[in-house]
C-alpha cells in the first residue's frame, strides 16, 4: 500500500468518524431539547397547580393571607441590609423616615388588631390559619420542585 493510498484511507476514516460524531451530537441535542421541553411543560403545569392551591387557600381565608403577607413582607424588610446608596441618598432624613414608617406601621397594626377583635378573630386562630396557609404554600412549592426535579432526571 502506497503512502497516498494510506493517506486516502486515513482521510476516509476521519470523515466517517466525523460523520458518526456529528450524527451522535445531533441525536443527543434533539433528545436534550425534547427532555427540556417536557421538563418545562411539566414544571409549568405543576406551578399552575401550586398557584391554584395557594389561590384556593387565600380565597378560603383572605384575612390570614393578608396577615401572612404582611408578616413575610416585614420579615424580608428586616432581613434586607440597608445599602450604602440608600444611606447616602437619605442622609439625616433616613432615621426620620424610618421613625415615621414605624409609627405608621404601629398605628396600622393597632387598627388591624381592633378590627380583628371586632370580627371575633382571636390571635391564636389567626396564627393557626396563617400557619396552615404557609404550610399549604410550602407543600405546593415542594411538590412542584420535586416533580420538576424528577422530570429533569427523566424518571417520569
Amino acid at each position: 500500500m502506497s503512502v497516498k493510498d494510506r493517506a486516502t484511507e486515513v482521510s476516509e476514516n476521519v470523515r466517517d468518524s466525523y460523520r458518526a460524531t456529528k450524527a451522535k451530537a445531533e441525536e443527543t441535542y434533539e433528545a436534550a431539547a425534547a427532555r427540556t421541553g417536557e421538563f418545562y411543560a411539566g414544571a409549568r403545569e405543576r406551578a399552575g397547580v401550586a398557584g391554584e392551591r395557594t389561590a384556593a387557600a387565600v380565597k378560603s381565608n383572605p384575612i390570614a393571607a393578608v396577615v401572612g403577607g404582611l408578616g413575610i413582607g416585614m420579615l424580608l424588610g428586616a432581613l434586607l441590609p440597608r445599602s450604602r446608596r440608600e444611606a447616602e441618598m437619605l442622609g439625616p432624613y433616613g432615621s426620620k423616615i424610618t421613625d415615621r414608617a414605624r409609627d405608621a406601621a404601629n398605628a396600622a397594626r393597632a387598627v388591624g388588631e381592633e378590627k380583628l377583635d371586632e370580627l371575633g378573630f382571636v390571635k391564636d386562630n389567626a396564627r393557626e390559619t396563617a400557619k396552615k396557609l404557609m404550610d399549604t404554600a410550602k407543600e405546593a412549592a415542594n411538590e412542584a420542585s420535586s416533580a420538576a426535579a424528577e422530570k429533569a432526571r427523566g424518571s417520569e
